[in-house]
């Protein structure tokens, strides 16, 4: 089995690489939660974040190398509760740290996973970087249409990313969704 990190799903894949399932980003984290402790045989190991200016309070649920972070849109961050879910504002997001938790592999849809040489990242001809450099390269991105709160439309891009180890020799983290921004906040 197989968990393949989309901009807009996560993806389950058996041995022959068929489509098991997807969990839409945007959908309910409790059944998500549920879902992935059935693949992976296991409960998660639980741990909370109070948040910030950046990012919402959230559970983080951690199976080996493998996290799903439950946004929870409260305290500072309760003007986003009753707002649609976008990629920007998920109901819940992934990373992987490593290439495999249980006997499950954790990669991309390119076949990138953590752990992998950078250099051999930075190799990839389609790999493209972050205009605003706000977050890391990516390979895999989908555009879409939003919304902003004055009525106008834009298109966003979002994408599955790639965080270095602080030595710059591995990818440390695969992360989805991620918006690819052309400035930061």
């Amino acid at each position: 089995m197989t968990l393949v990190a989309r901009p807009e799903v996560l993806e389950l894949r058996d041995a022959t690489g068929a489509l098991v399932f997807e969990l839409d980003y945007l959908t309910d984290p409790a059944a998500a939660v549920a879902t992935i402790t059935d693949v992976l045989g296991s409960p998660p190991v639980d741990e909370m974040y109070n948040g910030g200016s950046h990012f919402p309070p959230s559970t983080t649920h951690r199976w080996g190398s493998f996290e799903l972070q439950e946004r929870r849109y409260v305290d500072r961050w309760e003007f986003a509760a009753d707002e649609p879910r976008t990629l920007y504002q998920p109901e819940f997001s992934v990373i992987f740290t490593g290439s495999q938790t249980a006997d499950v592999t954790l990669t991309t849809a390119q076949g990138v996973t953590a752990g992998t040489s950078w250099a051999d990242l930075e190799a990839n001809p389609a790999l493209q970087t972050n205009p605003s450099g706000c977050s890391g390269p990516y390979l895999d991105f989908i555009t879409r249409e939003e919304t902003w709160s004055d009525g106008t439309v834009h298109e966003q891009r979002y994408g599955v990313d790639f965080s270095p180890d602080p030595d710059g020799t591995i990818i440390e983290r695969v992360r989805a969704p991620l918006g690819i921004y052309d400035g930061c906040a």
